[in-house]
């Protein structure tokens, strides 16, 4: 994350508070995000100083103009505007947490050595809810090097329980 997508992040969040539909909001970071996941170019494009300001904003509203808030496309040009359209990506996912932020949820990064059943992922969920006294969303992934275990990131912490971490312990204690 970087300081600048998170203040647009939260502007665009406070857009989309005052506009009372921030499900609009959400809605049309959907789209953006579907748009820069399926046009892998478009960032680079909206990035380049070889093409003109005004191609680049007039190609941001051919893309979203009837389609997003005009305060959320306004915003997105002035990001372009402004040579930062490569944050556009980090930006939206800073506008989620704060969203998230503002229903009382915390988002937790967990990161198993293989898939988590669905059972297992509502047990994790629970017991992080019990210990963080906050709803939780889950962001699962899989990492095979971890050899077993989970490795959970939430809100500026990291718990570490898998093999991977145990064993790099032990050679510790061991080099000690």
């Amino acid at each position: 994350m970087t300081h600048t997508s998170r203040e647009y992040a939260e502007a665009l969040h406070a857009l989309a508070e005052e506009s009372g539909e921030p499900g609009a909001y959400l809605a049309g970071l959907e789209l953006t995000d579907k748009a820069v996941e399926e046009n892998r170019g478009l960032l680079s494009l909206l990035a380049s100083p070889a093409i003109p300001r005004q191609e680049r904003m007039e190609v941001l509203t051919r893309i979203f103009g009837e389609d997003l808030p005009s305060p959320m496309l306004a915003l997105l040009r002035l990001m372009v505007s402004r040579g930062h359209a490569r944050e556009i990506p980090r930006m939206m996912e800073e506008y989620r947490k704060l969203e998230r932020e503002s229903r009382g949820e915390s988002t937790a990064r967990v990161t198993s050595a293989a898939e988590l059943t669905a059972e297992e992922k509502e047990s994790l969920r629970a017991k992080l809810e019990k210990r963080f006294g906050r709803r939780m969303v889950l962001e699962c992934s899989v990492d095979p090097a971890l050899l077993g275990g989970v490795r959970v990131e939430t809100e500026g912490r990291v718990l570490d329980g898998t093999l991977r971490a145990r064993l790099q312990e032990i050679k510790e204690v061991m080099n000690s």
